[in-house]
């Protein structure tokens, strides 16, 4: 199950750290921040000990280790994720709170549920084990404390989510909407197997971890106890080695999956319970979706409806769907079945739909993977939406902006920078918008003026209040818009924007969930979404007489209400495969809603001695704070291996450290050659990244001698020692990115020495619209250098074009070296011993032995292509020597550097390499070779 916490908090992409940072101190923690969420970061330190303690009363367990804790906010969305090594726990909170329609809105406050799910992942999964040699290990290899067991997903996830709803009496599993969509799955028989809780295929199948896993264990402690439970995480980190299974088994005696059947068994027969009471809802199908769609929006003239949506590839686009009925297709049915029926009057013809495909109008795709979100006319032919943007600084990775999109033209344009926008509503005139803008932590509502960027807040930020949906009725002269504060349900207000004072809109006794307001036709009435008792409606607020109706009864899962030019209500239908679009027939003289809230505080459901307290920003000092200690290095045990068929087989043993925003870097290690001694040597490096520019160093002492490889070469026997050292400055404009940079290189050998300096850029850019990619980098370099007996110049040039279509990726590349009075050396393998960006006179590759042959001018040509998007290529390459082809090499292969970005220090700079290859020339024997490399490089 670390496995997979590694996998999904990889996919975060955390953003390179700039150097501005703070720490607090306090007890327990180490809370790491940047200068803008000082504020937050300064009350989660108190929250962090406040949580410490209840766990510890809950759990009767906690961590004795100090835990890092890193506040930011990389993508402008609300998530977090935890580390959960023994030795050196992380915990990542991401300051933007969460929205209204999401399983997570259901909470006291942002900050507390984040701190206390994330602190339950380390207090869990990070416990030591009472094995001490493997515990041993554990203190000083972060690959293996972090992998030590493999905790399935949904228990973990189940667990933190059931710990969270306990202790807070709200959560995941207590809420309405969450619990609305899993009874429909159940009345459909669609809940997820045991063997599909860890899957994320399928439409809410990545929740179903949380939703179902919480649910499982909370029936587990109800049906036996909560000790019970309890003893499986005691086993799992017992003397003897116990997997989940086993544990669980070993308690319960009985498999964990056997006894999730029977609470899916009990769990539906609730739901068709309910299912008989409820009476039909007049509602029929209007356009059926696939998989995952929402914010629907409706063109003023009625003609069109926009719908975002995504598949089971992730793909996300915007389509846009006529209101007609789709009589083409219709007529295509009818003209189908008639030939089928001529053709043999015996046999059966197709059922018709309910409801044929209305006519898609025009589909944009996402660009860049900036995703769409969001999207609201502007007159007939225009669409604004959200996207996400890039942040150059460090500080950010993504940030939310608006776009717009012109369906006659496709021309796509960018209207905000860096705004940090989410939900939205734009005026007729598209020139001002309202908008929800969130930044370091703060939810505030503003006014924005399209023409002058000019941003004004409409109310005081402040973080205790989050807003969402804001919008605008049809006379534009109202304000809907969604707000909660701490400990409170989420409320609907209408403000006028003349100055008028702010309504608040009744809500009916007892809700939770409340999302998605939408103005009628004519501005009379606004229509929501809010749950109660386990269920989500659709209700409708009668502005002028004050009246609350409710439209529907719990029959459905339900979602964004909109009222269509003739008086019905389009929403949409959740179902087991994904949101349908249905329309609603609304039934005259609807009795109001007379049990209204009378508070906004929301009831906590479970309330006891172990019950957090209220949620809370705390703005007291409670702690030591200091600036952010680089040189806080944390070590770890370093180990590689690396096999090439070609030329030789080495083992790196070492040491490598670094603080936990890898700020600055630190390895050290030893190659010892496995097969005969042809490569052996040791390195020290280190890389310093705090700075938007980056310096790297590196210390090498090595002997190659060439005889001694799996492959025949020219006899070499080289001793090398040296140093080298580069500087850098990446720079970024959009997708177009730049790295000049300037590095310097000296060696010294048997018989003399040699070195160089090197100026170089590369540069690349890329263009991807999903099914369709394009991009290409260029990389170039010009060497100025001296032997013990000559001066010597020489460049490197290489090119690549790369892109995919019809989701298939591929390549072509071309690279061009030259030395004037020094020879060039193909064939070989990189390594931190030998290494393309510090060693010159290398061309390395992994198919061909060491000093393959050697060279002062060499031309390499190659293309590649793939299954799908990190999967192995299918490559060819050709060697050139002074324009004679010398070998070729056909075959799979995969390469990839993988980083975690911050945390401990063994779960980053690993480079994994591997290939089958067939190789070719003249100068050698044609065979199969092959190569597997992992080892941490800098």
């Amino acid at each position: 199950m670390k496995k997979s916490l590694i996998a999904s908090a990889l996919l975060l992409a955390a953003p390179s750290f700039a150097a501005n940072w703070q720490t607090i101190h306090t007890e327990h923690f180490n809370v790491h921040f940047s200068s803008e969420h000082t504020d937050f970061a300064k009350s989660t330190a108190v929250e962090l000990e406040i949580v410490r303690t209840k766990v510890l009363e809950q759990q009767n367990r906690a961590l004795d280790k100090i835990v890092d804790v890193v506040v930011f906010d990389p993508l402008n969305a609300a998530n977090g994720f935890a580390l959960p090594t023994s030795n050196n726990p992380v915990m990542a909170l991401f300051t933007t709170p969460p929205q209204s329609d999401t399983v997570i809105s259901n909470s006291s406050g942002w900050q507390q549920l984040l701190v206390l799910h994330e602190y339950i992942h380390l207090v869990h999964l990070a416990q030591p084990t009472r094995n001490d040699w493997q515990q041993k290990i554990r203190g000083v290899w972060d690959i293996y404390d972090l992998t030590y067991d493999d905790t399935p997903r949904w228990v973990a996830e189940g667990y933190a989510t059931l710990i969270e709803s306990k202790m807070t009496g709200r959560g995941r599993l207590f809420d309405n909407y969450a619990e609305a969509i899993l009874r429909e799955f159940a009345q459909q028989g669609a809940l997820p197997t045991y063997g599909q809780l860890n899957s994320d295929e399928g439409f809410m199948a990545g929740s179903m971890a949380y939703l179902m896993g919480s649910r499982f264990l909370y029936w587990l402690e109800q049906n036996y106890s909560e000790q019970l439970l309890d003893n499986v995480w005691v086993r799992m980190r017992a003397v003897k080695s116990r997997d989940f299974d086993d544990a669980f088994s070993g308690v319960f005696g009985q498999s964990a999956a056997r006894l999730y059947r029977r609470f899916i068994a009990e769990y539906t027969y609730k739901a068709m319970q309910q299912e008989q009471t409820e009476s039909p809802l007049n509602s029929k199908l209007w356009l059926e979706l696939d998989l995952y769609a929402s914010n629907p929006a409706l063109s003023n003239d009625g003609s069109k409806i926009a719908i975002v949506e995504r598949d089971e590839k992730s793909k996300t686009t915007l389509i846009i769907y006529s209101t007609e009925d789709n009589t083409k297709a219709r007529d295509k049915f009818t003209k189908v079945q008639k030939e089928l029926l001529e053709n043999d009057k015996q046999d059966v013809p197709d059922t018709p739909p309910i409801v044929f495909k209305r006519e898609q109008k025009q589909i944009l795709n996402q660009i860049n993977r900036a995703g769409i979100a969001n999207p609201q006319w502007v007159g007939n032919n225009t669409l604004y939406f959200n996207a996400y943007s890039i942040e150059e600084s460090g500080t950010y990775n993504k940030v939310s902006d608006i776009f717009s999109y012109n369906i006659d033209t496709g021309n796509v344009e960018q209207l905000t920078e860096l705004a940090g926008i989410r939900r939205f509503s734009v005026t007729r005139d598209g020139e001002t918008l309202y908008g929800e803008q969130i930044r370091a932590g703060y939810s505030e509502l503003v006014k924005v003026d399209l023409n002058t960027q000019t941003i004004t807040p409409l109310f005081t930020k402040s973080l205790k209040t989050t807003y969402d949906y804001p919008t605008l009725s049809p006379d534009e002269t109202k304000l809907a818009y969604l707000s909660a504060s701490l400990n409170e349900n989420w409320q609907l207000y209408i403000q006028g924007l003349s100055g008028d004072a702010r309504q608040l809109i009744p809500m009916p006794n007892g809700y939770q969930y409340l999302s998605q307001p939408s103005f009628s036709q004519n501005g009379e009435s606004i229509y929501f979404v809010a749950g109660l008792n386990n269920a989500t409606d659709i209700y409708n607020y009668h502005i002028k007489n004050n009246t609350l109706t409710r439209l529907t009864n719990g029959q459905e899962a339900l979602a964004y209400p909109i009222e269509a030019e003739d008086g019905s209500l389009l929403y949409f239908s959740t179902n087991a495969d994904g949101p349908d679009v249905k329309t609603l027939t609304i039934a005259k003289n609807r009795a109001a809603v007379t049990d209204l809230a009378v508070t906004s505080e929301a009831p906590l459901l479970m309330v006891n001695k172990h019950t957090l307290p209220p949620a809370k920003i705390y703005t007291d000092e409670i702690a030591e704070q200091s600036d952010y200690a680089v040189l806080d290095q944390q070590a770890t045990f370093a180990l590689g291996s690396q096999y090439y068929s070609a030329s030789t087989s080495l083992l790196s043993v070492g040491i490598k450290s670094s603080d936990l925003l890898k700020q600055l870097d630190l390895q050290a290690g030893y190659n010892i050659d496995l097969h005969d001694g042809a490569l052996n040597g040791g390195f020290i490096q280190a890389k310093y990244n705090a700075l938007n520019t980056k310096f790297k160093l590196a210390l090498f002492d090595y002997n190659l001698d060439t005889s001694h490889q799996y492959q025949p070469s020219l006899n070499v026997d080289i001793d090398a020692r040296g140093g080298f050292a580069a500087i850098s400055h990446p720079l970024k404009f959009g997708q177009l990115q730049l790295t000049p940079e300037l590095a310097y290189n000296y060696t010294d050998y048997k018989n003399g020495h040699k070195n160089w300096t090197r100026l170089s850029i590369a540069q690349s850019w890329q263009h991807d619209r999903q099914a369709f990619a394009i991009g290409q980098s260029i990389y170039a370099s010009i060497y100025d250098g001296r032997n013990h007996s000559s001066h010597w110049q020489g460049y490197d040039l290489a090119a690549k074009i790369f892109g995919k279509a019809f989701d298939i990726p591929m390549f072509v590349s071309f690279e061009q070296k030259q030395r004037d009075d020094s020879d060039l050396a193909l064939g070989g393998f990189s390594s931190n011993l030998i290494n393309q960006q510090q060693s010159s006179e290398f061309i390395l590759a992994a198919e061909l032995p060491f000093y393959s042959a050697t060279t002062e001018r060499y031309q390499g040509y190659g293309g590649g292509i793939s299954f799908k998007e990190g999967m192995p290529w299918l490559y060819y390459k050709q060697h050139q020597l002074d324009s004679n082809v010398y070998a070729q090499s056909y075959g799979l292969k995969y390469q990839g550097d993988f980083s975690f970005g911050m945390g401990p220090a063994g779960v980053n700079d690993l480079t994994f390499n591997a290939g089958l290859s067939r190789v070719e020339g003249d100068s050698f024997e044609d065979e199969m070779r092959a190569w597997l490399s992992f080892y941490y490089s800098l």
